[in-house]
């Protein structure tokens, strides 16, 4: 698969964009122009079968413009039935992009020129090089007829990238590419969501942390990174020199969530799920280069979609248990609703009835569970888990925390990396760090990225004058990279 995912002095949210009407008729998108390969198509939407329902539907890290027609009206009924809507992250919160922020960055006082060998960082430099002047060929008019300029564009999402730890400039690259950038000025489909549910009132939520992200992200050993991103601009030489094309683009992405394709997202997980890359396997690697690739990405894997999966399914359980009278609309990366170790799979394994929302079905014609919360197996008691008492049901819930902690400590890591044993791992970042020029710096590419922040020019906001400051009295910034929305 394809590689691939600041708080400034004063917090300031860019203007927020709400839609007119959450509920549409009967979608108008036009089909034509798609070249959809599976007969069925999904709704990324499951219920959870409770009494009332909730339900998980699976999102694509894209602006919401991308598919926002192509979402079937019964994913935008139970979302505006559902009490409270629950996400990865709460992109909505000032602390979540703060920390989003800090993650990136380097201990203080160390750029990419100290932990990067000076080939690798010349290469790297030469790529944003050419980035910077190829990008206002990407733009399109539409972008340009809002204001978007490529000089902003490119600074804003390359924001003191010098300053990056070299896992997260080896992301940002894959957010340099012409559909990526032709994507850029509306939110993500994830934060849109949040912003509708703070429109509607609606409680709101997130299963994770900013941490529990970021620390897997950042754990790969300095050794791995660097050959991770060396991999990464060969990769990306290649595109750009015409020998090769990418495997897995946006547009690819893009198109098979708009067909329904549910089944492209086991190939997706690692790029939607993880929200990281995996390296391409090469045939020119040697024996030692390819281990090392292997096991970069079943790092990745591990820690990032199925680890994951795990601590989510079970805080889903959680809030499922404690708020029995409650309607939840679980908003997470379409990858994790495939495969194995998917959450889908994980609740149905705590004894819940999960099925898939046809994309034409009436959510009013649902009759309501068998046994509401539970699948009705043998052996399991018939019954609500509101009939327990609330002895019984603390009970039942802390014997089913200490069966899936044992679990996971009987399935550990594997502590005999050999890549590991060789390089020594970068300290952990401090996400209450208040290095405010360059969190401001970087904090404008992570808003840029989840499309919180407005088209710039427009509008001098307290981050925007600072960053252009830092612009004109720092050299870090004569070239630039770009940071990936995930």
């Amino acid at each position: 698969m394809t590689p691939r995912k600041v708080f400034s002095l004063v917090i300031i949210f860019c203007t927020v964009i709400y839609p007119a009407h959450l509920e549409s008729g009967s979608n108008t998108h036009d089909d034509s122009t798609l070249n959809c390969s599976s007969p069925k198509r999904s709704s990324f939407l499951w219920r959870i079968n409770t009494s009332p329902p909730s339900y998980f539907f699976g999102s694509v890290h894209v602006p919401y413009t991308r598919v926002w027609d192509y979402i079937s009206d019964n994913v935008k009924q139970a979302f505006m039935r559902a009490n409270k809507i629950y996400f990865e992250l709460d992109l909505t919160d000032a602390y979540t992009i703060h920390a989003l922020t800090t993650c990136q960055l380097l201990p203080k006082g160390i750029n990419l020129t100290q932990v990067l060998p000076e080939g690798v960082f010349r290469r790297l430099e030469s790529h944003l090089s050419w980035v910077r002047g190829e990008m206002g060929s990407w733009l399109t008019p539409d972008q340009r007829g809002r204001g978007l300029r490529p000089e902003y564009l490119f600074d804003s999402l390359t924001g003191n990238w010098v300053r990056k730890r070299p896992v997260w400039a080896m992301m940002m690259l894959y957010s340099l590419t012409p559909s990526d950038i032709a994507s850029r000025g509306f939110p993500v489909l994830d934060l849109y969501l949040a912003q509708l549910a703070v429109k509607h009132k609606k409680g709101k939520g997130a299963v994770e942390t900013v941490e529990e992200q970021c620390g897997p992200i950042n754990g790969l050993s300095l050794g791995q990174v660097i050959f991770a991103l060396n991999q990464t601009l060969e990769e990306q030489d290649s595109y750009r020199f015409g020998r090769s094309t990418p495997v897995y683009t946006t547009e690819k992405i893009v198109d098979s969530y708009k067909c329904g394709e549910i089944d492209s997202f086991s190939m997706f997980s690692s790029e939607y799920s993880s929200k990281v890359p995996l390296l391409t396997p090469k045939s020119d690697l040697s024996k030692e280069q390819a281990e090392i690739s292997e096991e970069i990405n079943q790092y990745f894997k591990e820690h990032l979609i199925n680890r994951r999966n795990k601590k989510m399914s079970r805080r889903v359980i959680e809030l499922l248990l404690n708020n029995d009278d409650q309607s939840f609309f679980f908003v997470f990366g379409a990858g994790h609703f495939v495969g194995n170790n998917s959450v889908i799979h994980l609740v149905r394994k705590a004894g819940y009835q999960v099925d898939e929302v046809g994309f034409d079905e009436d959510l009013n014609a649902w009759n309501g569970p068998r046994f509401p919360g539970m699948n009705g197996k043998p052996g399991r008691v018939a019954g609500t888990f509101h009939d327990l008492s609330d002895e019984e049901k603390t009970k039942a819930f802390l014997q089913l925390l200490e069966h899936q902690l044992k679990m996971d400590k009987e399935r550990g890591g594997n502590k005999n990396s050999k890549v590991n044993e060789l390089w020594q791992n970068l300290p952990a970042p401090d996400l209450y760090s208040n290095e405010s020029e360059d969190i401001n710096a970087v904090r404008e590419s992570v808003e840029i990225y989840y499309g919180l922040s407005s088209h710039g020019p427009r509008q001098a906001t307290t981050s925007s004058i600072l960053y252009l400051t830092t612009i004109i009295f720092t050299s870090f910034y004569y070239i630039l990279n770009n940071y990936r929305c995930l």
